[in-house]
């Protein structure tokens, strides 16, 4: 980014001084004091201000966000109009039809880790950074980004470390060669080939002395004797040759087999072990982690600098437009806030367990025999992926890709047993559909309606494909379909190939593996998955997803059969991956250090967060309600008794104000009923008589007395707002409620979410409003609603800074769903609900509360001491 207008223009000339003084390692204002002595003041000034300005973009970019140094004085402003590798690389990314506003993504988010990272002019390099994408959401992509700016500012080995075989080190490959090598071999030494990990015998100081500006790369696997190959060649090299040589280290997959998981903790594992000296040996390294399942990385001992914690920065990548995750597909609960549910894609299939026999060995000693059978659910996966195929060739995606995955064991004896069963199936469809048999396209058909209906082609703006036309294309899609097996022992000539055929037809492929399938490997086209691996930790699961990420073209045509357990795991992953990323956005400032404060991780009753040796270091996390806000959105609406009681402790509560003498009000045009400076001692007495279902985890009602009776004792929120939340006009559906008020109030409307888990409660998903925190603030609910988020907590907190509010919902028991609502259903309950909402101001904190959350112990800091500010906007249920 320049920063002068030309040879004339002083005060740019000196700007773009203090910048290089930055680059190599000073701050502006040292460079500004070395100017000053020779320069005028008044100019030196100008050029500093100039710097801040253009260094403002770094500072302020929404997008991705971080948590890093805190004094981060960048260094690297964006791309020069000079460099040559990022503009090749965007230029290249153009050229494969990539939009410019996804370029531009790319490039802020490139910009920001590059800035993050030590300058190569810096005398020692001591980086450590993660960056945490999404499964399939293109991170390599990313530090292909990255590694290009790093290249054209001056870093001069690249190494990418890919994964723990070869498939994905070869894909790997060939990704950096085809993007960033191919159109700039004359910048280029690479120490690995497609063919080839790294194995060169080539005079290292030759490679890597400064008198060139030729750059090296290699992508080496994480495997030790590689490793220790790299290490011994590179420490090889003179020592002045090292100390002038900067290198960057990308860590694709940074969270297997990158952090140490010895059982005794003095020691170390191989691979750990050899990373950490790589880095320790080399003058100028910095480390930068890739992953989309970060557990294992945020769990690095902190206290040894040497180690892998990313102590320098965490950075959160965007989700692209178009990104299909967890939380798309399988939607997500609300976390512990005013947060609107994710209901999910109706594009998971359940698995019958009865089928499990018939699609995995039943012990270990069968494998070698076992051949999988082509279940009821199988065939229906299998038929429809050749129609959805055939779907996109109808839209004229016929030089396409087009995958699906099936994963059912690890044993590779069984995927090679069970490939001739897949192509016996598909050569006798094949044979019934073009003799236009009657049966089955009777099946096909009704099979391909239930699925158009399911996920309407208009959700995604794609044109509908009746049966018919899937019909003119089925033969077709089912002659290109090869049955590959991928599962790391599968030989090299038989690899899955995506270069179109000598037709210009896109490849059609049925992918049967293993371990393979769950992490790291990319499966073009992917469109249908059939999945019943187990697992037992938050990172394997989410790595099993290759079924997320993009599909332009094509989102409605995309399934996923799987178990119901996994579904239900995968439901609250998804939480779990949100949670995360909105600690990041709320440390994003550069106020705290990755240092100073440690990401907290949920727990999950039957799942383990990721290897129990990799949480060697994890201590249970505590948290303060400091500033959020938490509702009820579960209940037993079937329960008489329990209902019962919490209308009763709302009429007591009601009862016990205006005996008092505090009576309601009417703010502005609202229609709730506000109770102005209730004691905090009432609101405890309605907390204990108030009956909460436990699967409303975030309203512990214990934690939630210690935390308000602990800001009490500091003389915090002594005072509430109690609020009755109401319609403006009964609606004659939802009718009316008597809490012991001069009048009946009209009850609102809570629909039920359809993918309840446990019959004998309903899940509503989220009870507030996104206005209701500002409920008891006298400005009028039309100005409210031009508010966001975070203007609504600040008209709160200048409001009301120290008191609490309480929120209670009267939700009638015959609330219905909006008519076009696919995802949801009337309430059903036996009577009338009481939800409960509270909000708390921001005030000091007082005594912490444990919560089931897994951190890192970081050195000599409160590293416990974790509070949430408020997290996403949602649309106003009642008006």
């Amino acid at each position: 980014m320049p920063l002068s207008n030309g040879p004339d223009d002083q005060v740019g000339l000196m700007a773009e001084q203090i910048f290089d003084a930055v680059r190599a390692g000073r701050t502006p204002e040292e460079a500004a004091t070395r100017l000053a002595a020779f320069a005028p003041a008044k100019l030196v000034e100008q050029a500093l201000q100039r710097y801040r300005d253009a260094a403002r973009r770094v500072w302020t970019m929404r997008e991705p966000g971080s948590i890093h140094k805190k004094h981060f004085d960048p260094w690297y402003l964006g791309p020069d109009p000079s460099d040559r590798l990022w503009h090749s690389y965007a230029k290249h990314l153009r050229e494969k039809g990539w939009s410019e506003q996804a370029i531009k993504v790319i490039d802020d988010a490139s910009t920001r880790i590059v800035s993050l990272m030590d300058p190569p002019l810096k005398a020692q390099i001591r980086t450590r950074g993660l960056v945490i994408g999404y499964v399939q959401s293109g991170k390599t992509a990313s530090f292909t980004a990255v590694i290009a700016k790093a290249a054209d500012v001056g870093y001069r080995f690249i190494i990418v470390l890919s994964g723990l075989n070869n498939v994905l080190r070869y894909q790997t490959q060939i990704r950096i060669d085809d993007d960033l090598i191919a159109a700039n071999l004359e910048h280029w030494i690479t120490v690995t080939d497609i063919e080839d990990d790294f194995a060169t015998n080539r005079n290292v100081n030759s490679f890597l002395t400064e008198k060139h500006a030729t750059k090296v790369l290699g992508v080496v696997k994480k495997n030790s004797s590689r490793l220790t190959r790299l290490h011994k060649w590179l420490t090889g090299a003179r020592p002045e040759v090292l100390r002038s040589c900067p290198v960057l280290i990308i860590d694709d997959e940074a969270d297997q087999a990158s952090p140490n998981a010895h059982p005794d903790p003095e020691e170390r594992t191989k691979i750990n072990k050899l990373i950490i000296k790589l880095l320790s040996d080399l003058p100028k390294a910095a480390y930068v982690g890739y992953t989309a399942t970060p557990f294992a990385n945020l769990f690095i001992d902190p206290s040894t600098p040497e180690d892998l914690y990313p102590s320098d920065f965490i950075v959160d990548l965007p989700k692209g437009d178009g990104y299909f995750g967890a939380e798309e597909i399988f939607g997500r609960a609300p976390l512990d806030e005013n947060d609107e549910p994710v209901d999910g894609l109706d594009m998971i299939r359940e698995i019958p367990d009865a089928d499990v026999p018939q699609l995995k060995p039943p012990s270990r000693d069968a494998r070698f025999t076992f051949a999988l059978g082509i279940t009821p659910a199988l065939r229906d996966a299998i038929l429809y992926f050749w129609m959805a195929t055939a779907a996109r060739k109808a839209r004229g995606q016929r030089s396409k890709h087009a995958s699906m995955l099936i994963h059912t064991t690890q044993y590779a004896a069984t995927h090679r047993n069970s490939k001739p069963v897949l192509e016996s199936f598909r050569d006798a469809v094949r044979q019934l559909v073009e003799k236009a048999d009657a049966s089955l396209l009777r099946e096909l058909e009704e099979l391909w309606v239930r699925e158009q209906s399911a996920v309407p082609a208009e959700t995604f703006g794609e044109r509908p494909i009746s049966f018919d036309e899937v019909k003119r294309y089925l033969v077709g899609a089912i002659d290109l379909t090869e049955v590959k097996v991928e599962n790391g022992t599968s030989p090299t000539l038989d690899r899955i190939d995506y270069q179109v055929d000598a037709d210009g037809n896109g490849r059609v492929y049925i992918v049967i593996g293993g371990n393979v399938l769950s992490r790291g490997l990319t499966l073009e086209g992917l469109t249908v998955s059939f999945f019943i691996r187990s697992a037992s930790a938050y990172d394997t699961l989410l790595q099993m997803g290759r079924w997320f990420g993009y599909r332009p073209g094509y989102a409605d045509l995309a399934r996923v059969w799987i178990t119901k357990e996994l579904r239900n795991y995968f439901y609250d992953l998804a939480g779990v991956e949100k949670e995360i990323r909105l600690d990041i956005a709320h440390y994003e400032n550069g106020m705290v250090t990755p240092m100073d404060f440690a990401v907290r991780i949920r727990q999950h009753p039957a799942l383990a967060i990721t290897s129990q040796l990799k949480m060697q270091h994890a201590v249970k996390a505590k948290m303060a309600y400091n500033a959020r806000e938490v509702q009820t959105i579960v209940f037993r609406h079937e329960d008489n008794a329990w209902l019962d009681k919490n209308l009763q402790a709302v009429r007591d509560l009601i009862q016990e104000m205006t005996a008092a003498g505090i009576r309601p009000t009417l703010l502005a045009d609202k229609p709730h009923r506000v109770f102005a400076d209730v004691p905090v001692s009432r609101v405890l007495k309605f907390l204990d008589a108030y009956a909460i279902e436990p699967s409303n985890s975030e309203m512990d009602k214990s934690l939630l007395r210690g935390y308000i009776t602990a800001q009490n004792g500091r003389g915090h929120i002594k005072q509430w707002s109690v609020v009755i939340v109401t319609r403006a006009t009964p609606r004659a559906e939802l009718g009316t409620i008597d809490l012991g008020l001069d009048e009946e109030l009209p009850l609102v409307n809570r629909a039920r979410f359809l993918r309840d888990r446990h019959p004998q409660v309903v899940d509503i998903k989220a009870l507030m409003s996104e206005t209701d925190v500002a409920a008891d603030v006298p400005i009028p609910a039309s100005e409210l609603r031009q508010c966001d988020r975070k203007a609504l907590r600040k008209l709160r907190e200048e409001h009301s800074p120290d008191r609490g509010l309480l929120l209670i919902y009267p939700i009638s028991k015959d609330s219905l769903p909006l008519p076009k609502s696919r995802e949801r259903a009337p309430l059903g309950a036996v009577q009338h609900v009481i939800g409960i909402a509270l909000a708390f101001p921001d005030v000091l904190q007082g005594d912490l509360t444990p919560q089931d959350y897994m951190t890192v112990e970081l050195p000599d800091t409160g590293s416990e001491q974790i509070d949430i500010d408020d997290l996403e906007d949602m649309e106003e249920i009642d008006q």
